[in-house]
């Protein structure tokens, strides 16, 4: 009960703070999870031709050529020193968004509890997450940032129980997903507006018409009447009630805001970000200054036939990407909105003959107008190489360099959680960093 009470403190604080400030001072946190573990080192390659040599050895029949009609497209700048790296061919628009100074990579980003050594991790004396290289285990630990146990709240759900605030519990909740109900979104008191490419689905069956017949939003004024509901009666038609009013309320606001841009055709994702620039742009009449989203895009569980399957699906989420930005560009918001992908764990180096295997740390991505893009963040491994230098083993599973904790931390200071705050909101980020610090975590946003 006492945290409770004083989480309520701290979030209507913070939601004063926001209150008080500038239109300027919207944020938003879009997370794109790539569903099944995507192979990272396929899309960001080394290409100094020492690194490439461990890389094509290493890989096999996965490796990509770096000439002819299906070469990787070369990086103009790392901004690492002395090396050299490319994207996968069918990264053209990722690439393009780095090269515009819009993207960035966080290479080799994995669930810890604290440092680790691959020394470490082999004596067994040091603390890892629950369940390594489980699909279901480590996709919740990135969503929970606490892998050393199972959780029922997420890092975003707990920054919006924290910013949120005190709110009108008929208000549309900060946070809002494309793909149902998921853990990053729910907090103790936070949970996710699902919502879908067309907007908001409104409640349509039987009970709710009795309940609420020609539209009426009125609880029962008779005592009696509503002393001769029973106890699942009563709350049922509260929550049949709050929901209408959230789906008409949001309804309103998203009908409002149309895009020139239009999302490309046959990209669900491209879809779904498209419905997220909307929701973006009723922001104001959904009295919101900080909104977190999700989407998920499936696919990335490539144990076969990953070359085919990974081209598609990086082309895909590049023209998606591509096509978001250019619509937060036209509601003038691109400064105010981070998107960063999340993916349950990075794939073995080593080709199972077909495809590759579950690991651990991988590459991620941040894009968006406040990102310090066209460069590599965190410490991408000095080779790709097999039991040595990061492989714990089997089939090359890379150790991390980089915490989850750090890279959330940084999306989290950016979007305004306090730095006194930041321990209830992640856990374990002290065990990598002074959250105080003025030094930014990684350093990809301004």
């Amino acid at each position: 009960l006492n945290t409770l009470i004083n989480l309520k403190l701290a979030g209507s604080a913070c939601a004063a703070e926001a209150e008080g400030s500038g239109d300027d001072d919207y944020r938003a946190l879009v997370c794109v999870f790539l569903f099944g573990g995507n192979d990272s080192f396929n899309m960001l390659v080394p290409t100094s031709d020492e690194e490439y040599g461990h890389y094509t050895k290493t890989r096999g029949d996965l490796a990509l050529p770096r000439t002819g009609a299906d070469a990787l497209l070369e990086l103009k700048d790392s901004g690492i020193a002395g090396r050299n790296f490319a994207v996968h061919p069918a990264a053209a628009a990722l690439r393009s968004l780095y090269h515009q100074g819009k993207l960035a990579f966080v290479s080799n980003v994995g669930t810890l509890v604290e440092p680790t050594s691959v020394e470490q991790y082999k004596k067994k004396n040091v603390r890892l997450p629950k369940s390594l290289f489980s699909h279901n285990d480590q996709r919740d630990q990135w969503q929970t940032s606490v892998p050393q146990m199972r959780g029922s709240e997420g890092w975003l759900g707990r920054a919006a129980d924290l910013m949120q605030g005190s709110v009108d519990r008929n208000s549309v909740s900060m946070n809002v997903s494309l793909s149902g109900n998921n853990l990053l979104q729910t907090g103790r008191t936070s949970t996710a507006y699902n919502i879908t490419p067309q907007g908001s689905v409104g409640l349509n069956n039987p009970l709710a018409r009795e309940l609420f017949p020609a539209g009426s939003m009125e609880e029962p004024k008779s005592e009696n009447d509503a002393a001769q509901r029973s106890l699942f009666e009563s709350v049922f038609a509260r929550a049949t009630r709050d929901s209408i009013l959230k789906d008409r309320t949001f309804s309103e606001a998203f009908n409002e805001v149309t895009l020139k841009n239009a999302a490309p055709q046959n990209n669900p994702l491209a879809d779904q970000l498209h419905a997220i620039a909307r929701t973006i742009g009723a922001r104001k009449k959904l009295g919101q200054k900080r909104q977190t989203f999700f989407v998920m895009l499936n696919g990335w569980d490539t144990h076969q036939e990953l070359l085919d399957s990974h081209q598609l699906l990086l082309s895909n989420l590049g023209r998606a990407l591509m096509s978001f930005q250019k619509s937060l560009a036209e509601l003038d918001v691109e400064k105010n909105v981070t998107t960063f992908t999340c993916s349950d764990f990075g794939r073995t180096l080593r080709s199972n003959g077909r495809g590759s295997d579950h690991a651990w740390g991988g590459n991620a991505m941040v894009m968006g107008g406040a990102v310090q893009g066209g460069r590599i963040y965190g410490d991408y491994p000095e080779a790709l190489v097999l039991n040595d230098g990061l492989d714990v083993g089997n089939n090359g599973r890379l150790l991390p360099t980089t915490s989850c904790d750090a890279y959330f931390c940084e999306l989290l200071r950016w979007f305004g959680v306090p730095a006194g705050e930041m321990a209830n909101v992640l856990p374990n980020v002290t065990n990598f960093l002074d959250p105080k610090s003025a030094d930014a975590p990684i350093g990809f946003l301004a």
